[in-house]
């Protein structure tokens, strides 16, 4: 790909924390990039960076992934990776800015001494210092958004003149408060990202309010109009993509697997990648069409014990075959259960549990026919893009208004009712699981809304879909 009069191929720098749910999409995109026939790289933090590539020689030494992506980490001064138990996390994001500042000048600098000189620099938002060193050498940045469009629009009201209407309707104890925001249709408390729900420093994962409000006063100090890449479908979020004044919001989404950008790219928690290590592909071909049902509740943070204890036994009342992806050990009956010990003896064979699957095989399957989730964006789009039902089991930060846009956008899957403590109970997960595979008029209405949206999405990621379209339109800029 040449600009117009012969210059070189733009050359993207893509640079994300090392989290899998952030570099997962990064370099789902960095890849679609690559196959648009731009230059890519990728950049995170030596302790992501070296799971991915857990056999080079040296921790920060470069590589090339099965897209051909080149990638070239910094050093955030955690290598290591970040220990609560070690560090102190008073003084986490200063130190990984300061370091990260230096160490991202350099892999830039490096990358223009070897002709490949970079023309934009895409970040995600727990990078939001990253524009600093962009600007430091003249190159434009954009912001890649890797959650839904609406959550993006909340927080920029939230942190734009709503931020006591917001908070006070996600604090509401009845949970029927309602707030109107403008470009956007109103949302119950319940749809709201829980961090809008914060007010005091001394509430858990309050940080994640200063990061985000960092980002917006940056993103407001840009002198030219903010380009925002969101991993998104225009067909599903069309009034969130034009809610914030100000901001060109560009639906580049959904970037999940497929020819272009393969799941081989995904970094894995796993330290081995046999993508069938136990065998659940080949027992989901032993169950019938559409009769199983697959959890996982994400890889960042784990499902209470109480709520992996209610989801066994909720399974177990629903009577249908299983998969049941954990990292986490679940205790029933004083029994612990792992791996194939779940799996293959406790509950007669009813389902497995398996530390780690190929979550788009297994929604690929056709004997998947619902998934029930934490509703993480990724897991989303993936289920979406396949065409699987939903059962949504939000726990925080964005899961609410993901869970929203399941339910009542999308209309793909129905939310569970949590109790007092966030957890959902046996009893309700059987009778949502019930509701969206049994006869009833709700798995009716339902399944051809997956279906409908499943063909949506693959328009989208065909060959001059609005994916394609989107992105060529944001490479020629440059």
């Amino acid at each position: 790909m040449e600009n117009r009069g012969g210059a070189p191929s733009p050359h993207l720098l893509f640079v994300t924390s090392p989290m899998q749910g952030h570099i997962n999409p990064v370099r789902r995109l960095a890849a679609r990039v690559a196959a648009a026939g731009a230059a890519a790289t990728v950049s995170t933090a030596v302790s992501g960076h070296r799971r991915m590539f857990p056999s080079l020689a040296s921790p920060g030494e470069e590589a090339v992934d099965a897209a051909g992506v080149l990638h070239a980490p910094f050093s955030d001064g955690y290598d290591e990776g970040v220990d609560p138990r070690v560090h102190d996390m008073r003084s986490f994001a200063a130190r990984a800015r300061a370091v990260g500042c230096e160490t991202l000048a350099g892999v830039v600098a490096r990358l223009a001494e070897r002709g490949r000189p970079v023309t934009c620099v895409v970040y995600t938002f727990f990078v939001g210092w990253v524009p600093e060193v962009a600007r430091a050498s003249g190159i434009p940045s954009a912001l890649f958004w890797i959650q839904p469009a609406a959550v993006f629009a909340v927080y920029y009201h939230y942190f734009h003149g709503h931020e006591a209407v917001l908070a006070s309707c996600a604090n509401d104890p009845d949970r029927d408060a309602v707030v109107q925001l403008p470009g956007l249709p109103p949302l119950k408390s319940r749809a709201l990202p829980s961090v809008v729900a914060l007010t005091s420093p001394e509430q858990r994962g309050y940080e994640v309010v200063g990061t985000l409000r960092d980002l917006f006063l940056a993103l407001d100090d840009d002198e030219h109009r903010p380009k925002v890449l969101v991993n998104t479908l225009d067909a599903l979020e069309p009034d969130a993509l034009r809610a914030v004044p100000g901001f060109e919001l560009v639906a580049v989404g959904p970037v999940v697997p497929d020819g272009s950008s393969p799941s081989t790219t995904d970094l894995s928690l796993r330290d081995d990648h046999d993508d069938d290590v136990n065998g659940y592909m080949e027992w989901l071909d032993t169950n019938a069409a559409r009769s199983v049902v697959y959890v996982s509740f994400g890889t960042i943070f784990a499902a209470s014990k109480r709520q992996e204890l209610e989801t066994l036994q909720g399974l177990k009342a629903a009577g249908r075959p299983y998969l049941w992806v954990s990292r986490k050990v679940a205790e029933v009956d004083g029994a612990e259960l792992n791996g194939t010990e779940a799996g293959r003896g406790a509950d007669g064979g009813q389902g497995i549990m398996v530390e780690w699957c190929d979550q788009v095989r297994v929604l690929s399957h056709p004997a998947v026919g619902c998934f029930v989730t934490h509703c993480g964006w990724n897991s989303a789009l993936e289920s979406i893009a396949c065409g699987v039902p939903v059962v949504a089991v939000p726990q925080k930060f964005d899961q609410p208004t993901v869970a929203w846009l399941v339910e009542e956008c999308a209309g793909v899957g129905v939310r569970a009712q949590a109790d007092g403590e966030g957890v959902a109970e046996r009893g309700e997960l059987q009778r949502c699981v019930e509701t969206v595979m049994g006869g009833g008029e709700t798995a009716v209405e339902i399944r051809p809304c997956a279906a409908k949206w499943m063909e949506r999405a693959r328009e989208a990621l065909a060959g001059g879909g609005t994916l394609e379209r989107n992105l060529r339109a944001f490479l020629s800029g440059f």
